[in-house]
């Protein structure tokens, strides 16, 4: 049976659902979904065993409903009202204390071990709220989307070989409320199946929050037709190392110049890069030194494979027991 536990952030709030694969006393190695939990990554992540919450991922789904919700405790970690969270900060929590009669306060600083992010489950419906005594007892009402931003900080991490690490790109993210990643290096856009989910995930108000340009595109095209589909779902999207922040209200004049300015210089990064290589394979093979890219499958594996056809295997299976795609032997095939 899967055993499902609640991904800690910052302070304790609560980052992800994830499928709880070992746990240690120091460690424990989780999996996470990038399509609502219809699939898990069962290789998994070590993550500090105390940012695991055992708890089959309630506090995760009661965030989901509430995600700015949370509980404000006294210095003796008692409940002491009820807040709506509008930034979290390494050393501060900046919310609005819930005041009764639909009243909310002012945006205040609140230490970051006073604030519980339960959804607000801690504070009790009926109590009075001390800061106003002649508050009313009613559920709080939700903050309008003119006054406070209910939307959800979701990131984007990529890495293209497995030398990268996905952890700097986190860290340079900061906190965020739900992550979704790609581990391959795509050459296309429909082979990156966590992009595709983290721009269905999107809603209105949400934040893209990416380490760097290069890190979502591959091109200036391929670039702008990402933003434009982001901001058109009344998202925004903000690149970290290039500090370039779009969104469909306000569009930085400033900001789409320098992105043409930067999508200019890939290019001609690029294009230079492969006019290097084609210049090296040529030299080379003019000193017959080139050899050619190594062939994924041998003679000996393709007359195997050509056997295992004639006698009613699939080439998907085959293609699959020898760690090659089935493009690849389809070449191979053919080419002998």
């Amino acid at each position: 049976m899967k055993r499902y536990g609640t991904l800690l952030g910052l302070h304790g709030k609560p980052k992800d659902r994830v499928l709880i694969i070992r746990k240690g006393a120091k460690q424990t190695r989780v999996g996470f979904s990038t399509d609502n939990g219809q699939t898990w990554d069962l290789d998994g992540e070590l993550v500090e065993a105390e940012t695991v919450l055992d708890d089959g991922g309630v506090l995760w789904e009661k965030y989901q409903r509430s995600p700015d919700a949370a509980t404000w405790l006294t210095f003796g970690k008692q409940p002491n009202g009820y807040l709506s969270v509008h930034r979290v900060h390494k050393h501060v929590i900046k919310a609005r204390l819930y005041e009764g009669g639909g009243r909310w306060s002012e945006i205040t600083d609140f230490p970051p071990d006073q604030v519980l992010f339960d959804a607000g489950k801690a504070w009790p419906k009926e109590k009075t709220d001390k800061l106003a005594p002649t508050a009313a007892t009613q559920e709080p009402k939700p903050l309008t989307t003119s006054t406070h931003h209910t939307g959800q900080r979701v990131s984007y991490i990529r890495v293209s070989t497995a030398e990268q690490n996905l952890a700097r790109q986190r860290e340079a993210i900061g906190s965020v409320d739900r992550e979704f990643q790609d581990k391959i290096s795509a050459r296309s856009r429909a082979e990156r199946q966590g992009l595709e989910d983290c721009i269905n995930y999107l809603r209105a108000g949400d934040q893209l929050v990416v380490g760097s340009i290069d890190r979502l595109a591959r091109s200036l095209s391929d670039l702008q037709t990402l933003i434009d589909q982001i901001c058109s779902k009344g998202a925004s999207i903000h690149f970290v190392k290039e500090h370039l922040d779009f969104s469909a209200e306000s569009r930085d004049p400033r900001a789409s110049l320098m992105l043409g300015i930067l999508g200019s210089f890939a290019e001609f990064e690029r294009s230079i890069i492969r006019e290097r290589q084609a210049e090296g394979i040529a030299l080379a093979k003019n000193q017959g030194k080139y050899k050619g890219r190594k062939k994924a499958l041998t003679s000996e594996q393709i007359e195997q494979a050509r056997a295992r056809i004639e006698e009613g295997q699939s080439k998907t299976s085959i293609a699959k027991e020898l760690g090659v795609g089935r493009a690849t032997l389809y070449r191979a095939l053919g080419q002998q």
